[in-house]
């Protein structure tokens, strides 16, 4: 008896802040199906081993499509869920990894500017092309992933250049969370969490010069956070 192997592929939904909004990078689509549509940095997994094609992990596989593709590679990437099915790809059964990517939109926003990706708002307002499969569906499980995490932990900084004030800090978190947190509240959590390192003085903006902070390792876990994101 023959089986036909399932189509697997990573997508990754690569999500940045500027002015206020998330934003999501996608690309073109120039094969069949779904010629002509936007979608995101996606491909397949490697296990050809005959051609020396071969992953070491789907990670590995979403890491190498962003260098290939974009040139590019992300300050924080997780993997966030597997969706399959027989009817997602008029190929055949697919199963896609999908992974959240997040960094700071200057580096982003060199991608637009050189061709290689686009950007389009997705919070608080979303303002999105026609996509290609259920790229749809994919960018709003990464988002729900976000918002989660947000509550516990440090992920957001990652939207941020890797010196940041905490008003950046804290503003960001309120607009993934939708919430208003108490500036001192939010100050007195980060730093007993031990979750940053202050750096240089930062200047900008209006008024004196604030304290710098970098994270302290990729991702601190810290309870109670926020409330009701």
């Amino acid at each position: 008896m023959q089986y036909q192997n399932p189509i697997l592929t990573v997508d990754i939904v690569i999500l940045t802040l500027q002015d206020g909004r998330l934003r999501v990078a996608l690309m073109p689509r120039h094969e069949e199906p779904f010629a002509g549509l936007a979608m995101l940095p996606g491909g397949y997994v490697h296990g050809d081993s005959s051609a020396g094609k071969v992953d070491k992990s789907t990670t590995h596989a979403a890491l190498r499509i962003l260098k290939q593709k974009l040139g590019f590679a992300p300050s924080h990437l997780e993997q966030v869920y597997t969706e399959s099915g027989p009817t997602r790809d008029p190929r055949g059964w697919s199963a896609s990894v999908v992974y959240l990517a997040l960094h700071e939109f200057a580096v982003v926003d060199a991608l637009v500017q050189a061709g290689k990706a686009s950007l389009h708002d997705v919070h608080p307002q979303p303002s999105l092309p026609a996509l290609a499969f259920d790229h749809k569906l994919l960018i709003q499980s990464a988002l729900a992933r976000l918002k989660a995490k947000a509550t516990y932990s440090t992920i957001v900084a990652h939207l941020l250049p890797p010196v940041f004030r905490l008003t950046d800090l804290r503003q960001a978190y309120e607009l993934v969370c939708g919430t208003t947190e108490n500036k001192a509240n939010f100050r007195r959590k980060m730093l007993a969490a031990n979750a940053l390192v202050a750096t240089e003085l930062l200047t900008g903006g209006v008024g004196r010069p604030a304290e710098g902070y970098r994270l302290r390792e990729d991702l601190v876990t810290i309870e109670g956070l926020i409330s009701g994101c």
